[in-house]
Parts: C-alpha cells; structure tokens; sequence
C-alpha cells in the first residue's frame, strides 16, 4: 500500500500523518516510532476520526472515517523492529 497515509484528527493535537502498512475494507495499520508523542494521545478502545488518502483521488475508499484503535502492538522482529503497529478499524465513512 504504498503511498498511502492516515492523517488521524484529534483535538487539541496536532495533525499526524502516518504510513499506511496495511488496508482492508474494515481497517488500516500503520506503523508507529516508539518515541514518538503520538502513542501518549492514543489508546487501544479509543475513537476517533481519522482521514485516509489514497493514491488515487477517485478512489472509493479515500475519504473521512469514525474509527477505533483495536490494539496498539509492539513489533519485535522484522523491518520495523522496535516500533509499534496501531492497528484501526474503519466504523463509517463520514465523507
């Protein structure tokens, strides 16, 4: 899914846009630096809404939704060792 991003809207915060690392019709996972500030806004169970871009600006699935973080998990091995995968499930699409 290369290309794509999750810029997640919470109030008071600044925007973070995130790589998206994987896509399903129900959800997205994006890949988190250990260090950064962002994982000491969020938690597993929180709602939110969150803005997905796509490669292709026609693309349905581009848009604003509700979402909830499922978990937030540490990695432990592979390319992002040491980083944490927050993983998101889409509830509705606002627009």
């Amino acid at each position: 899914m290369s290309g794509h991003t999750v810029e997640f809207l919470l109030p008071g915060a600044p925007i973070y846009q995130l790589k998206a690392k994987d896509i399903s019709e129900t959800g997205i996972g994006v890949i988190v630096r250990p260090d950064s500030k962002f994982l000491n806004m969020i938690q597993a169970g929180q709602e939110m809404n969150v803005k997905l871009h796509t490669l292709q600006e026609s693309s349905p699935n581009q848009g604003i939704y509700k979402a909830r973080i499922s978990h937030i998990t540490a990695l432990d091995d592979g390319r992002f060792k040491g980083h944490k995968l927050v993983a998101l499930e889409l509830m509705s699409k606002i627009s």
